[in-house]
């Protein structure tokens, strides 16, 4: 019974964890469509499988505590099962799951899945949120925050085509807490920021297996509004077809995006719109590939009065080794959408009236490889080197009256001429045993930035960051997750005098312990910032210290 009540701990925590992506995917399909991450059915996963070892695949979640200026406390283990006598035991399936917590800082934590039944052919999700500290690093209260979300989905299944929709809300309240001390006393509410965002999508996939004629199509809305005058309106679609010219040989693919968003800051009414249309051909011959293809992009700036096509070929060679190692080669280029949603993504603290230009890749070549050794261990290798035209920076502005209140706050600086980025990204996932799970993530970027550039380092962007998460199963009852973030040191400007600041390196170390009472019930502990560093993602922006939470789950 203690090696089921773990199997039950598992199924929770993969719940959970639905809304990451696994970097390893497994297509059905002899196909490739890609399309951006969408909403989706809150359904159950199931724990990892005890089939033999030849049939067995490893998928990775990483622990993602990037610092954005908000504490979140996130719980994304991945649970392996360990090898038991009764392999075939069903596990006992739950569809509604409830998570509730509290720690330092004020901070309340709550959580909640509820699902219809997953065997039918029609099914929904609702899935609620809320994370808050009523206090910060900062002044106590006046650097609190809150994280709300509330989202509706549901999705029809045939054995022809799927249908899934979403709808969205998500609630962001925090504080431009970035000022001078001492300050005299104020009320918190005249530097306080929030931020309403409004989802709708649809999405309608072909889902008949080797068809002769594949496809996609999503659509989705996004609204944006702030506590002061900013808004945007984003609307965008994306389709993917494919269509078989020698059996599986040659096919060719077809790929078209449409986004039309509207900028509202103050008085100001801006256009932007970004069409893109990629044809190309995918061709397998045993060992070799090879897709090649052609990429246009228009781009529309009402304000900046920019309405041009650009286009960039595609050409991308793949080679199959006998023992399974996937080697690429590839040349690129390609317009990327920034937007206010995208900064603010990034950087939560920007101030009013943020310029927003895309950012053109104009040509990038990449070498990688990725392989499965053995069923304890794979990787994933990639670098490249590319031509940026307005590449963005966040840098700090001076301290504004905000309210009579003077607190730094950002804009973005572009660089007009080519920026050269060389990037490095490896991962590398490994299974030692069935009671631990380990997985490295790093990342190198280096900015080469013209020589005439006014932009004297590549502000607040960091050349290394690295990511290593560890699950281990302790004991029948006992679930432990380690995870270690670091994050490389930035620059900036002083925003008065313009001196160049360095933003020190920082390790970010955080663990969880579970404890199964039940198959339905768990208690938690989790740990942030074991190190207890005060470090700082933004200029004048010093993140919380150690901060824990205790909690509950309950399945039901």
């Amino acid at each position: 019974m203690k090696l089921n009540h773990l199997k039950y701990f598992i199924f929770f925590i993969s719940i959970s964890s639905f809304a990451q992506i696994n970097d390893e995917i497994t297509i059905k399909k002899d196909r490739k469509i890609e399309l951006p991450p969408a909403n989706r059915i809150f359904e159950k996963i199931p724990p990892v499988s005890n089939a033999n070892d030849a049939d067995k695949q490893m998928n990775y979640q990483f622990y993602e505590r990037k610092p954005t200026g908000i504490e979140e406390v996130k719980f994304n283990p991945t649970i392996v099962q360990p090898e038991g006598n009764n392999k075939k035991n069903e596990v006992e399936s739950f569809n509604n799951y409830l998570r509730l917590g509290a720690g330092n800082f004020g901070r309340l934590y709550g959580e909640a899945y509820i699902n219809s039944d997953q065997a039918r052919q029609m099914v929904w999700g609702i899935h609620a949120h809320h994370n808050s500290a009523s206090r910060g690093p900062v002044d106590t209260k006046k650097s609190g925050n809150s994280l709300t979300d509330l989202d509706l989905t549901g999705k029809f299944q045939s054995n022809k085509f799927s249908i899934k929709t979403g709808l969205g809300y998500n609630r962001k309240g925090y504080h431009f807490y970035g000022y001078e001390q001492p300050t005299p006393e104020f009320d918190k509410d005249l530097i306080k920021q929030v931020l309403n965002i409004y989802n709708f999508d649809i999405a309608f996939e072909n889902t008949v297996p080797q068809p002769k004629v594949d496809y996609a199509l999503k659509t989705r809305i996004r609204s944006l509004n702030d506590n002061f005058t900013a808004k945007e309106t984003d609307w965008g679609s994306n389709f993917n077809a494919f269509f078989p010219i020698y059996e599986d040989k040659v096919i060719a693919l077809i790929g078209a995006d449409a986004f039309m968003t509207q900028r509202i800051d103050g008085d100001t009414v801006n256009k932007r719109n970004l069409f893109r249309v990629e044809p190309s051909f995918k061709f397998n011959f045993n060992q070799f590939g090879a897709k090649i293809g052609f990429r246009a992009v228009n781009e529309f700036d009402e304000i900046k009065d920019i309405n041009r096509t650009k286009g960039f070929p595609i050409v991308e060679l793949t080679y199959k080794t006998s023992n399974n190692i996937f080697i690429f080669a590839g040349y690129g280029g390609d317009i990327v959408r920034n937007t206010l949603y995208s900064f603010l993504q990034e950087n939560l603290f920007l101030g009013r009236y943020i310029s927003l230009l895309n950012t053109e890749k104009s040509s990038e070549y990449y070498l990688g490889g990725k392989a499965e050794l053995n069923n304890n261990l794979n990787f994933n290798l990639r670098a490249s080197y590319g031509f940026y035209k307005n590449l963005y920076f966040f840098n700090t502005l001076p301290a504004d009256e905000l309210n009579g209140i003077g607190t730094n706050r950002f804009h973005a600086l572009y660089e007009n001429d080519k920026t050269k980025v060389l990037n490095i990204s490896a991962q590398v996932n490994f299974q030692p045993k069935e009671i631990w799970r380990s997985n490295l993530k790093i990342d190198y970027s280096n900015y080469d930035l013209p020589d005439n550039s006014q932009i004297l380092k590549p502000y607040h962007r960091p050349n290394f960051t690295g990511k290593f998460g560890n699950t281990l199963v302790i004991s029948e009852k006992i679930i432990a997750g380690l995870d270690l973030y670091y994050f490389g040191k930035t620059f900036a400007q002083e925003p008065n005098t313009f001196d160049l600041i360095t933003n020190k390196d920082f390790v970010d170390l955080n663990a969880e312990f579970n404890y199964l009472f039940s198959k339905q019930f768990t208690a938690f502990v989790k740990l942030n910032n074991i190190i207890n560093q005060k470090y700082q993602r933004f200029v004048n922006y010093p993140q919380q210290g150690l901060n824990f939470l205790v909690g509950v789950n309950f399945s039901f």
